[in-house]
């Protein structure tokens, strides 16, 4: 359903927009270096430094910029403008705004904690998810979207391989944390259960949304 599907993507568009600050965030709040080493390549990436090996980042390559570019070429497509998504934009990027908001607060509480192996472990999930995440929305979109030629798809192909070498640096430092520390492994799975209840929550919301919108 072309109009579920751009709904989709208006909605998670606030996730996006944010994710760099918190990113930030976290990296700031952690104190294990190996944890803050990992968290400053990927907030490097974030910035954009990091795209096609550049080394020099620019507004136009971060990575929710990327993200409203990609909206921006969404919404110029015939299928867009057939749907009349636009006449209920006022609405849906202000339930962006919300559902993005419940998320992070989530995932705020999570750093409040003050535990790095579960701040960390929490982040984790996300990246792990969004990997088979934006290789699913490249299908669909391709299947899906008649003019798929003419979107700007740079912030979907991006994170179909970045977010890949992000989720395996992740595990690596917690598989290596749970074989020194015999409490850590409690630590990660409390992070991985809060983290998961925090995505699954994000996607609910999403999905409540779009169903609502759908049936005005």
């Amino acid at each position: 359903n072309p109009a579920m599907l751009f709904l989709m993507f208006e909605l998670y568009s606030d996730f996006a927009y944010r994710f760099m600050e918190y990113v930030g965030r976290l990296f700031i709040a952690l104190h294990d270096e190996d944890m803050k080493i990992v968290m400053y390549e990927n907030l490097v990436d974030e910035i954009g430094a990091g795209m096609n090996n550049e080394a020099k980042s620019s507004w136009l390559t971060q990575h929710g910029e990327l993200y409203r570019q990609f909206i921006h070429s969404l919404r110029s497509t015939k299928q867009y403008l057939d749907n009349r998504i636009e006449l209920k934009l006022g609405d849906i990027e202000t339930a962006s705004r919300e559902i993005s908001k419940k998320f992070y607060n989530a995932h705020a509480t999570i750093i409040d904690d003050s535990d790095d192996l579960q701040s960390f472990a929490a982040f984790s999930t996300i990246e792990c998810w969004v990997t088979d995440l934006y290789s699913f929305w490249k299908d669909s979109i391709t299947r899906v979207i008649n003019q798929h030629d003419c979107i700007d798809m740079r912030t979907i192909d991006l994170h179909c391989v970045c977010d890949k070498e992000h989720s395996a640096a992740l595990d690596n430092i917690l598989r290596m944390k749970i074989g020194v520390d015999n409490s850590a492994l409690h630590k990660v799975y409390s992070g991985i259960i809060k983290g998961m209840a925090a995505s699954e929550q994000l996607f609910s919301d999403i999905h409540h949304e779009i169903i609502m919108l759908t049936s005005e």
